[in-house]
């Protein structure tokens, strides 16, 4: 059995949360950028979010994490956006689950009315099924509009829940 916790971003995170983020852009199935992001890049990014919680192991390693911000300025900041990722050695043990209840509850906390996903890919089913499983609907699709690193085109999926 495996025990995890989640808790606030922390500065001594920051490598961890480096080296997970860029696994996931390398895979080339989930996130659109194609080139790795620099240390500095992700400290910038993690500055500008409301929140950023990380998946922590029995060893104290961050193992996952997400960030949490304004899926849009003005007449739509009360809706938040979401990105995850975690560690491919630690991916189905029940580290998405456990980040995604933890935002929904963080983005009542902020205030936010709902929860917007602008870009699932169709391909990546094992967060379609977790994201359908938390009361995620999918309110649109893309067709196409995601490359693979194998050049082939799939569907991106957008999903909303209300809070």
């Amino acid at each position: 059995m495996w025990i995890y916790i989640i808790r606030a971003f922390a500065e001594l995170d920051l490598d961890s949360v480096y080296l997970i983020w860029n696994q996931v852009i390398q895979e080339g199935e989930s996130f659109h950028w194609t080139e790795p992001f620099s240390r500095q890049k992700i400290e910038e990014i993690i500055k500008n979010q409301d929140a950023v919680y990380c998946a922590i192991n029995d060893s104290g390693d961050p193992v996952g994490f997400y960030i949490l911000h304004k899926n849009a300025s003005g007449r739509g900041s009360h809706i938040a956006n979401a990105l995850y990722a975690i560690r491919s050695d630690y991916r189905r043990r029940g580290i998405g689950r456990m980040l995604g209840e933890h935002s929904i509850e963080m983005s009542r906390q902020y205030g936010y009315r709902a929860i917007q996903f602008n870009s699932v890919v169709s391909t990546n089913t094992g967060s379609v099924r977790l994201w359908e499983s938390l009361g995620f609907q999918r309110v649109g699709t893309l067709t196409g509009a995601f490359r693979t690193d194998r050049n082939e085109y799939v569907d991106v999926y957008l999903y909303m829940k209300t809070l």
